[in-house]
């Protein structure tokens, strides 16, 4: 009897020790800190810089004799009422001086005339990219614009437009 007993204690530890939940996994070390930043590591951050000025304006060139005789012909095709033809001719010009704003604002003017106030507009603000703030042609280049929004019904914007420059409207 004796060695029953030593076989059921013996059982009984054998099986109260599998009903003992088993050891956590080992806790895996601390990765080791990252090594101290080197001399090409380290970005210092410049503070910001303040943007360049912004350059002159071109110097105005003289027109070529070739603008000025398209400039001429645009004339008189426009005085013989053919606004879209001396359109075309001043389309001409500006591929030869793109940046001549006068020529876009004769475009501009043009287009107006011929009823394509949307393009006017296009026009105008492209030649205010090339002229002079604060010269008559600037201020010509904004009325323009606000004929050509009213043109397009936008009424509020033109005379908006128009106080701002100061002229009344026509």
């Amino acid at each position: 009897m004796k060695g029953l007993i030593v076989t059921a204690a013996i059982g009984l530890l054998a099986t109260g020790c599998s009903l003992l939940p088993a050891p956590p996994p080992p806790i895996p070390a601390p990765a080791p800190p990252p090594p101290p930043p080197t001399v090409r590591q380290i970005v210092v951050e410049a503070p910001p810089e303040q943007p360049p000025p912004r350059p002159p304006p071109p110097a105005i060139e003289p027109p070529t004799a070739i603008t000025e005789a398209l400039i001429d012909e645009a004339r008189v095709l426009d005085n013989a009422g053919s606004p879209s033809e001396a359109a075309a001719t001043i389309e001409q010009a500006i591929r030869i001086e793109p940046r001549r704003g006068e020529l876009w604002l004769q475009l501009a003017e043009l287009r107006l005339r011929d009823g394509q106030a949307a393009m006017a507009e296009q026009n105008a603000r492209k030649a205010l990219l090339f002229l002079r703030a604060g010269s008559p042609e600037e201020r010509g280049a904004w009325l323009l614009i606000a004929d050509a929004r009213e043109a397009q019904g936008d009424f509020e914007t033109a005379e908006g437009i128009r106080f701002q420059w100061d002229a009344p409207n026509d």
